[in-house]
């Protein structure tokens, strides 16, 4: 046999082996499930997460729109509770010594509209009807207003579970009622009655009747009694009289 084709027939045999051999290796690694190389990659970075927001700090608004309060007027507030809900709290008021006395039961209009804006009014007349407590705080007594300066408003806000406490305070002068005097009317003069007017005798036609009115002498200041002295000169005379008869006789 030639050499040449001798060669030709063992290379052929070596390649057909060789892919035999290829095929068997690649039966068995799907066979018993061996994972074929995988080419490693660079992981991408990781991303740091965005901080947290923290709510902004609920912060309501109030304000006084009565400086001062001296009994004849309401007590009104404007309050921006920021979307939230506003409730009117305790109430205390101060005197000389700057001591607290607790009020009760004075209620309050609240007009707030959906955004948290509007009034809190305290009315005239429910301050005015107020009570407190005495000084042995058992027995509730009228507010005497006359005895205090100033007034606490405490008020509550509340927004998702945010509560906020504001106080306001108000000046008071009231002062004491004056005493009420009852006016009297004065009698009315009475009317002097009128003359009658003289009536004519019957019979007598033609004839008038005239009525004379005496008029009394004016009031000199004495008082001397002249009946007295007018019969003593008449008894002087008489005996003067009776004398000189009684000595005409005698001659």
């Amino acid at each position: 046999m030639n050499k040449k084709l001798m060669t030709m027939l063992v290379a052929c045999a070596l390649s057909v082996s060789a892919l035999s051999t290829t095929a068997v290796f690649a039966e068995d690694a799907v066979v018993t499930g061996e994972t074929p190389a995988v080419t490693e990659t660079t992981p991408a970075p990781e991303t740091t997460p965005a901080p947290e927001t923290t709510p902004a700090a609920y912060e309501p608004e109030i304000t006084l729109l009565t400086p001062k309060w001296t009994g004849d007027s309401d007590i009104v507030f404007e309050v921006d509770a920021k979307g939230g809900a506003v409730y009117p709290q305790e109430m205390y008021v101060y005197g000389a010594d700057d001591a607290a006395m607790p009020i009760i039961s004075v209620p309050s209009k609240v007009e707030v509209n959906e955004e948290g804006k509007g009034k809190v009014t305290f009315t005239n007349d429910a301050l005015k009807n107020a009570t407190t407590l005495d000084d042995t705080f058992t027995k509730q007594i009228s507010v005497d207003w006359t005895k205090y300066s100033k007034i606490e408003f405490a008020f509550a806000f509340e927004l998702n579970g945010q509560d906020k406490y504001k106080s306001m305070y108000v000046e008071t002068s009231v002062k004491a009622p004056a005493p009420t005097v009852t006016p009297t009317t004065p009698a009315k003069p009475t009317t002097p009655a009128k003359p009658t007017t003289p009536t004519k005798p019957a019979g007598n036609k033609g004839t008038t009747t005239t009525t004379t009115t005496k008029k009394e002498a004016p009031k000199t200041g004495d008082t001397m009694n002249v009946a007295l002295y007018a019969s003593l000169l008449v008894v002087s005379a008489l005996a003067t009289v009776v004398l000189a008869t009684k000595k005409k006789v005698t001659e």
